[in-house]
C-alpha cells in the first residue's frame, strides 16, 4: 500500500490555523494500519501545534506479506507498527476500529452492510470524542484508488452530512495531481484530482520530513528494507514539500431548479 503528499496554503485558513490556535485538535481517519504514512510529514509538522489524532478502521489482516504472520497475529503486529510510526511522528497513539479489511464484503453483501452500520456508529461516538477543530481524510478517489480507501471517505463524508456536522467540523480531502502520480508511478501511482479543485496548500520543512521519513521504517510487515530506500529516495528528490487538499463545501441556499 504506497501512498503520500499534503499541505500550504493558496488561501488563508489553514495559515491562520497554524499561527494561532496552539492547542487545537486535527483529526485523520484512515482504512488501514499505515495509510497514516501517506501523509507523515504533514502529522509531523502538526504535531508540534496540535493534538493530533488518528483513526484507522480495519485491522489490517489481509495485507499479507511473504515471510510474515497471519490472521490476528498480523494484525497485532500491524497495530504495533503504526503505534511505532505515531511515536515516531509525535502524535496520539491511533485509535483502532478494528474492523475487517473489505468490511466482510468478502462474505456477501448482508455482512458488509452490517458492518457499514457499526463501522458508522463507531465513528460518529469517535468523532464526539474527540471533538476535533477539523478533520482529513482520503477523497473519493481513494487515494490509491483501494476499495477500503473509498469505504471511508464515503462514510466520514456520510456522518458529517447526516449529522449536520460540516460546520461544526470541517471536513478536508487529501488530493493529488498528476505530478504525484508520476512521481510514485515506479511504486503503484495514485488517483488523482485536477489541481483547480485542490484550494488548500500546505508545505513542511525538510527537518518535519526528514522525521517523518523515519517512520517508514516501523512498517516491517509491509515495505521490505529496498521499497523504504525507495521511497525516501523519491521524498528527498522533491523538494516542493507540499500537500493539497480540498475543503467539502454545500451550498444551503435552497432553489427550486438545476441551474
Amino acid at each position: 500500500m504506497f501512498k503520500l503528499i499534503f499541505i500550504c496554503m493558496t488561501f488563508s485558513s489553514f495559515s491562520f490555523l497554524i499561527k494561532e490556535n496552539k492547542n487545537k485538535v486535527m483529526l485523520a481517519v484512515f482504512a488501514h494500519p499505515d495509510d497514516e504514512a501517506a501523509i507523515a510529514q504533514l502529522l509531523t509538522k502538526y504535531s508540534k501545534i496540535y493534538k493530533v489524532y488518528i483513526i484507522i478502521a480495519t485491522d489490517g489482516r489481509y495485507g499479507i506479506k511473504s515471510g510474515f504472520p497471519t490472521g490476528d497475529t498480523l494484525v497485532k503486529l500491524r497495530q504495533s507498527e503504526s503505534e511505532c510510526a505515531c511515536k515516531q511522528m509525535g502524535i496520539q497513539s491511533p485509535i483502532f476500529l478494528g474492523f475487517s479489511d473489505g468490511f466482510d464484503t468478502r462474505n456477501g453483501v448482508g455482512h458488509y452492510l452490517d458492518q457499514s452500520k457499526k463501522l458508522k456508529d463507531r465513528l460518529s461516538q469517535k468523532i464526539k470524542e474527540i471533538n476535533p477543530d477539523f478533520i482529513i481524510t482520503f477523497g473519493p478517489d481513494g487515494d490509491t484508488g483501494h476499495s477500503d480507501h473509498r469505504m471511508v471517505s464515503n462514510m466520514t463524508t456520510e456522518i458529517i452530512l447526516r449529522e449536520g456536522w460540516l460546520e461544526k467540523y470541517p471536513l478536508y480531502y487529501l488530493g493529488w495531481t498528476k505530478k504525484e502520480d508520476e512521481k510514485f508511478k515506479v511504486i503503484g501511482g495514485l488517483n488523482t484530482v485536477n489541481p483547480k479543485y485542490l484550494n488548500i496548500s500546505v508545505n513542511y520543512s525538510q527537518e518535519d520530513e526528514e522525521k517523518a521519513l523515519q517512520s517508514l521504517w516501523c512498517y516491517k510487515s509491509q515495505l521490505s528494507k529496498e521499497e523504504v530506500v525507495e521511497w525516501i529516495t523519491i521524498e528527498k528528490k522533491d523538494t516542493e514539500n507540499l500537500f493539497r487538499f480540498r475543503q467539502l463545501a454545500v451550498p444551503t441556499k435552497k432553489k427550486m431548479k438545476f441551474d
